[in-house]
């Protein structure tokens, strides 16, 4: 014979333990979020004092093209090594004026570097076809091997621009004028396409693309008194800090 069940009492619930359970629940979940805002912060301190620069991307396939000398050129051959990237029209030399002269600049500064080169990409390879890349070297003072011209399908070089670079646009034509980015990228020993990054504030950076095109129009349309190159000559000092840093890095990966 069963025992009859004892009724359920409520439990009675004490004011005073309750309110110290939920004090001490709110003042965990405080100082939890004042752990992480604290880490976030010096997470953000640090990455804001790092003078690495950052990188978009990688260049996993290999790019040919017909140099000035008519030879065919590989960007595999690289590896391992240190080389800017200038998309440019050398028949129309002056909307590259300014990129010139700091691709001019490069080629001094790292005359004595075997394992640093400039590779100019004209978007038009059909109007500028590897037969004409002899002439235009000549008037640069771009010689083998440090400093290549080249020429490859126009399909192919502005799908590598576009998609591999990440330029702004895809190179096309506006009443017969080509229209094209012509920022300069860096790729270091690994491939990766390296870019300058500058502080905003004491925590945030940003991207600092390298078009010293832009960089003279700027300075012409809002010069620094005293100062009227101001920011093309940082911008130039940034790319240069850009390749310092990943010439002394060694090749970290396959």
């Amino acid at each position: 014979m069963r025992t009859p069940a004892e009724p359920l009492i409520p439990a009675e619930r004490d004011p005073v333990k309750l309110r110290r359970t939920a004090l001490t629940l709110v003042t965990l979940m405080i100082v939890s979020a004042i752990g992480v805002y604290i880490a976030y912060m010096k997470l953000a301190e640090r990455q804001a004092s790092d003078e690495t620069p950052s990188f978009k991307g990688r260049i996993e396939k290999n790019f040919k093209v017909w140099r000035q000398d008519e030879s065919e050129g590989d960007l595999a051959e690289m590896d391992g090594e240190v080389y800017v990237i200038a998309p440019v029209l050398f028949s129309k030399p002056e909307t590259w004026k300014h990129t010139r002269e700091v691709l001019e600049r490069l080629s001094l500064r790292y005359a004595g570097r075997s394992d640093f080169h400039i590779i100019c990409l004209t978007v038009d390879p059909e109007g500028e076809p590897p037969a004409k890349l002899k002439g235009y070297a000549e008037q640069l003072g771009a010689k083998l091997p440090q400093w290549w011209l080249g020429a490859t399908r126009e399909e192919s070089v502005h799908k590598f621009l576009k998609n591999i670079l990440k330029m702004e646009m895809i190179p096309h034509k506006v009443d017969e004028e080509w229209v094209y980015d012509g920022t300069l990228v860096v790729i270091d020993r690994d491939r990766h396409i390296r870019k300058g990054t500058v502080r905003t504030d004491k925590r945030a950076r940003m991207d600092a693309p390298f078009d010293f095109e832009a960089a003279a129009k700027w300075d012409a349309e809002h010069p620094t008194p005293g100062d009227p190159t101001r920011v093309s000559r940082d911008l130039e000092n940034l790319l240069q800090h850009v390749i310092d840093h990943v010439l002394a890095k060694p090749v970290t990966t396959k």
